[in-house]
């Protein structure tokens, strides 16, 4: 299952790429965050590991994952270490007129009988995570 959603933000991409990258944030512009932290010492980069605690459909699931390519000004991309089913995103920055244009991709891997619930999965999660956006989106442009 595979989701991708896109917003432009009015802001530099310099700022966008902070916030996101701070994954402390997560548990703010991410509406079923309810917490999250990174893991490990030292600046975000390829290696990173870090947490979040969700909140889906009232039942508290933890995941972790781990910074897999990091590219400054560019893009992130990240995969679960310990979930309930294996997943991987990314997050692409690029500057356009003034503004930064963030495409977030996420995918599933679902396999046998439980790949028979991804359309599911998807209507749920898919308005979710472009909600997410707009409310990172409007995070960032009412911050001064």
């Amino acid at each position: 299952m595979h989701i991708q959603h896109s917003v432009l933000i009015r802001k530099p991409l310099e700022e966008v790429e902070a916030y996101l990258t701070d994954v402390s944030n997560n548990c703010v512009w991410q509406e079923d965050v309810t917490e999250s932290g990174v893991l490990t010492d030292g600046a975000i980069g390829k290696g990173t590991k870090a947490f979040e605690v969700r909140s889906i459909m009232n039942f508290s699931l933890r995941t972790e994952w781990e910074v897999t390519a990091y590219q400054p000004g560019s893009s992130f991309s990240f995969a679960s270490t310990s979930s309930v089913a294996p997943y991987e995103g990314a997050f692409n920055l690029e500057a356009v007129d003034n503004c930064t244009k963030v495409t977030f991709s996420f995918t599933i891997f679902h396999s046998g009988f439980n790949a028979l619930f991804d359309p599911f999965i998807q209507s749920i999660f898919s308005p979710r995570f472009r909600k997410n956006l707009e409310n990172l989106m409007t995070i960032l442009e009412n911050s001064s």
